[in-house]
């Protein structure tokens, strides 16, 4: 899977959702999620909604983390 775009971006593998992000400090964060099973009939682009949403939710849990450590 190579992307070569410029985030925010999301690419769709037959096993791995990947969701780029740019951060407003210029730092490209890239989450990669298993492609869950039951999505394969499912359009990309759904697959990249629900992978935007997992995506953000992963970088606020990250982002609470690391402000208690």
């Amino acid at each position: 899977m190579l992307d070569l775009s410029l985030p925010p971006s999301v690419t769709v593998s037959p096993t791995v959702v990947g969701v780029s992000v740019l951060t407003d400090d210029g730092i490209i964060v890239q989450i990669s999620l298993p492609r869950p099973r039951g999505l394969h009939d499912l359009p990309a682009e759904e697959v990249a909604d629900r992978a935007m949403t997992l995506a953000k939710a992963a970088l606020k849990t990250a982002s609470e983390t690391l402000e208690a450590a």
